[in-house]
């Protein structure tokens, strides 16, 4: 009996085993290339802007924020053209609380003129306040690369 159920078991696994599909995986993958840094050096600022907390700017009673708007970015190396800078406040945990980015619509020459990033995304309201921030990082991608079509 136990014989039985053995022989059974093996012939169903390979029943299961032989169910076989085919993936042509080379027509999904990209170039290949080692991953490097567009840049070695940054230079930051921020740009900060005191804003009313009440619904009345004109009102005596309001609280202000002293809130990060732009991140004001430098760096000695050139920037291609579609090149992302992407600047990230976060708090003493390490978390991200607000975020802004500048995709280049032109390439741009190293020791330029300072360009902005916008703080547009907040985690929850006035958490890019100035009490809030821990750190600021700075993220730097290159343009995409050129895609070969065979």
């Amino acid at each position: 009996m136990f014989a039985l159920v053995g022989v059974a078991a093996m012939a169903m696994s390979m029943g299961f085993l032989s169910n076989t599909f085919f993936l042509n995986v080379q027509t999904l993958g990209v170039a290949e290339t080692d991953l490097r840094s567009p840049i070695k050096t940054a230079n930051v600022d921020l740009e900060i802007v005191k804003h009313p907390s009440g619904p009345d700017a004109d009102s005596t009673n309001n609280h202000y924020h002293n809130v990060i708007d732009f991140c004001s970015f430098h760096t000695p190396t050139n920037l291609g053209k579609g090149s992302t800078i992407i600047c990230k406040l976060t708090d003493a945990d390490d978390d991200v609380i607000a975020e802004g980015k500048t995709v280049l619509q032109r390439a741009y020459t190293g020791s330029n003129p300072y360009f902005l990033v916008k703080i547009v995304q907040t985690a929850f309201p006035w958490s890019n306040d100035v009490q809030n921030v821990h750190d600021v990082k700075i993220v730097v991608l290159g343009p995409k690369p050129n895609i070969i079509e065979n």
